[in-house]
């Protein structure tokens, strides 16, 4: 049985593979033919593509869609590609594997390798069967979620200690070269341990209370990021915005009182969000 799906699947790859799909102004002839109508659409701030048929009647779309971070919420995601109709129960996942840049053209090609179009239109029979067959995210995601839902164990997690809350202390690392906090850009990261009390001070008084993440090279600029010491993100600061991921709770620049400019520590924008963590209770 398993030989046979294989020859039928490498059938119907070959047989889209030696098919000339063009894309002109929407419509998308194949060898030539005009077979559907495709625009690109975009809405709330997602991207997606509505094909249509020769009439103009939607019949489906394609796209990309998201899963938020556990820990990061909206500022991380996890993008896959989907064939999708109204039902939020009928969603095709694309690739399991490979997250893909979506043209026109491409997004038939794909449809015709999985079946799901051919010259003579929308298979909605085949559709339905995939939909049924397929898992609904990827597991490269899933594998992801499952770490982060690992350190979610940590939130909460707040070091006691019964001496000065507010004498905070820094010992930085050297940068290196990483990848971001938010996506798979390679960025110039510094990391910190936090101490309260002054750790190098042999016979002092401090305590590891966790640690921060400087970035800078992102594509949206410089990233600042604080954890507790059982590695939960606790929040981060970017474009005078602190958010505190524990609560999703997000702080304007009224409302805290993180100082940062071009000739400003680094450091000090550091302490700032820790003393404002301090006051929450959270660090």
């Amino acid at each position: 049985m398993k030989h046979s799906l294989l020859l039928v699947f490498l059938f119907i790859s070959v047989f889209s593979f030696g098919q000339k799909i063009k894309v002109k102004k929407g419509e998308v002839f194949i060898d030539k033919v005009k077979v559907a109508h495709i625009e690109k659409i975009k809405a709330k701030g997602l991207r997606h593509f509505q094909i249509s048929d020769l009439d103009k009647n939607p019949i489906f779309r394609a796209g990309d869609l998201k899963v938020a971070s556990l820990l990061f919420h909206s500022d991380k995601s996890y993008p896959y590609n989907a064939f999708f109709r109204d039902e939020a129960k009928d969603t095709l996942l694309i690739n399991s594997k490979h997250h893909y840049f979506l043209s026109k053209k491409k997004i038939f090609k794909l449809a015709m390798e999985m079946g799901i179009f051919t010259p003579e239109g929308f298979q909605t029979t085949k559709f339905e069967e995939l939909v049924e067959q397929t898992p609904k995210r990827p597991e490269r995601i899933l594998k992801k979620l499952d770490k982060e839902r690992k350190l979610l164990s940590g939130k909460g997690h707040r070091v006691e200690r019964d001496f000065n809350d507010l004498d905070i202390h820094l010992i930085a690392f050297p940068s290196e070269k990483a990848y971001s906090q938010l996506n798979k850009s390679m960025v110039d990261q510094v990391k910190y341990n936090i101490y309260i009390g002054d750790p190098h001070v042999e016979e002092g008084d401090h305590t590891l209370i966790g640690s921060a993440i400087r970035e800078v090279g992102t594509v949206s600029g410089e990233y600042f990021f604080i954890f507790n010491t059982k590695k939960f993100p606790l929040a981060s600061y970017h474009s005078m915005t602190f958010k505190i991921y524990g609560n999703k709770k997000e702080l304007g620049i009224m409302d805290h009182d993180i100082k940062l400019s071009m000739g400003s520590k680094r450091s000090e924008a550091i302490k700032e969000m820790v003393r404002e963590l301090i006051k929450r209770g959270k660090i």
